[in-house]
C-alpha cells in the first residue's frame, strides 16, 4: 500500500479460496446450505478476515474489494 500508494487492496478468485470445491460446476442459487458447510474453508476465511483487519487498521481510508468469479 505505502511502495506503490495504493488507495485500496483486491482479493481476486475469493469463490476459488473459500471453497473446497473452488466453486467449480456450482450454481450458487441463494440458501445458505450452499454458502456454509464441511464445503467451506476456514483457512481461507481466517485469512480473508485477517488481511481486512490488518489493512483497516494500518489505512483506514483504504478500499478493500472482493472479486468473486463462479466457474458454470
Amino acid at each position: 500500500m505505502e511502495e506503490y500508494r495504493f488507495d485500496g487492496f483486491r482479493f481476486d478468485g475469493v469463490s476459488s479460496m473459500l471453497y473446497h470445491h473452488h466453486g467449480v460446476a456450482m450454481s450458487f442459487s441463494g440458501g445458505y446450505s450452499e454458502y456454509f458447510g464441511m464445503q467451506v474453508d476456514e483457512d481461507s476465511i481466517i485469512h480473508l478476515m485477517l488481511s481486512n483487519h490488518i489493512l483497516h487498521t494500518l489505512y483506514p481510508d483504504c478500499i478493500t474489494i472482493a472479486e468473486v468469479m463462479t466457474h458454470t
